[in-house]
């Protein structure tokens, strides 16, 4: 796989089903490092997959008409700047840059509107996604918590200052 033939394009609320359908196969792939389970995404409805698209920036990256991986960046007033979530990269497209490409994609998405820090958390184990991070000059900030409430999997959470 050529890293210059990788298109990285932001979804419509109206590429809703590009988005199931790579999000499942993510949740399907590799239950172990998201917060959502597999059996939870498939009971969304149309309208819940319409609502998440219109929250946050999800990117898609593929080739030849393949989706090849996904990233999105959401917005948090809360805590300030960007929170990077549901990053994936589909097995046969590991290790090509196309990770590097998502990312990147965020950081860009992120200074255009303005934000002045990049957020994220990886699962406990995830060694690939924390070089990814690191590579990309994020650094962990010492926070750790749970996945999600009443699940015992760690996760650590990473800061990038644009």
């Amino acid at each position: 796989m050529n890293i210059s033939t990788i298109d990285i394009r932001l979804l419509t609320a109206d590429e809703w089903t590009v988005f199931r359908r790579v999000r499942l196969r993510a949740l399907a792939d590799t239950p172990q490092f998201f917060g959502t389970t597999l059996a939870e995404a498939q009971a969304r409805t149309e309208g819940d997959w319409r609502a998440a698209l219109d929250d946050r920036a999800q990117f898609v990256a593929g080739a030849d008409g393949a989706e090849l991986g996904t990233v999105a960046g959401m917005p948090d007033p809360e805590r300030g700047g960007v929170h990077l979530i549901s990053m994936w990269v589909a097995p046969e497209a590991r290790g090509t840059g196309v990770a590097d490409l998502l990312v990147r994609a965020v950081l860009d998405w992120s200074v255009a509107g303005g934000h002045r820090v990049v957020w994220l958390e990886f699962a406990d184990g995830n060694v690939a996604a924390e070089r990814l991070y690191l590579r990309n000059g994020f650094v962990r900030t010492g926070e750790s918590g749970f996945v999600r409430p009443g699940d015992p999997r760690l996760e650590f959470v990473m800061v990038r200052k644009l």
